[in-house]
């Protein structure tokens, strides 16, 4: 389940990223195209364009977010990974990453916002460095030992486990699947007479 939650983690941020890039593509073709330097200076600060912007970077410290989660995921969950190791350092450097990029947004129009956005663009180049690192070991073990993620397996392992006990006598569930309450009882009843 949690392999299966870092890809699902892992598609939310890929939509999250799409969405900020394309917002800032917006923001930064009509600063270039469209307005002249004394208009973009005199009304970046409110209006359409600062939202976008502003929305657009907020979109990227989500998908960061996301990214650290399915890291961590992805990783600690694969019976065959990389190690977990790596999950904790990813996760740990997409989440500064986010947490600086938010800061750098906090610290808007102050001093400290020029060493905030690159302190978050210093991180962002770590943390995509280790996803990269670690994508180079993970890869081929993740196709050596592949997780089926289709319903009927998983089905198939669920029915599996819930049927364990079935190695010591016949199965207990019926033909739709589910379990037989009647077959369980006289099973365990048979298992107390053979001690």
């Amino acid at each position: 389940r949690g392999y299966r939650a870092g890809t699902k983690f892992l598609q939310q941020a890929s939509s999250f990223g799409v969405f900020a890039s394309t917002l800032a593509l917006l923001v930064f073709y009509s600063a270039n195209y469209y307005f002249d330097d004394p208009w973009m200076s005199k009304n970046f600060g409110g209006g359409s364009s600062w939202l976008i912007f502003f929305t657009s970077r907020v979109c990227d410290a989500f998908a960061l977010f996301f990214y650290a989660g399915s890291m961590f995921f992805l990783e600690t969950y694969h019976s065959e990974g990389a190690g977990e190791a790596w999950g904790w350092l990813g996760a740990i450097c997409f989440k500064l990453t986010a947490f600086a990029e938010i800061a750098a947004l906090a610290a808007w129009g102050t001093s400290s916002f020029e060493v905030l956005d690159a302190v978050y663009t210093v991180m962002l180049g770590v943390s995509i460095s280790v996803a990269f690192l670690w994508s180079l070991f993970f890869e081929p073990a993740s196709h050596r030992f592949d997780v089926l993620l289709t319903q009927s397996a998983m089905r198939n392992e669920y029915y599996k486990s819930r049927n364990a006990m079935a190695y010591y006598g016949p199965a207990v569930v019926n033909a739709d699947g589910e379990i037989d309450i009647a077959a369980a009882a006289e099973q365990a009843q048979a298992c107390l007479g053979c001690c």
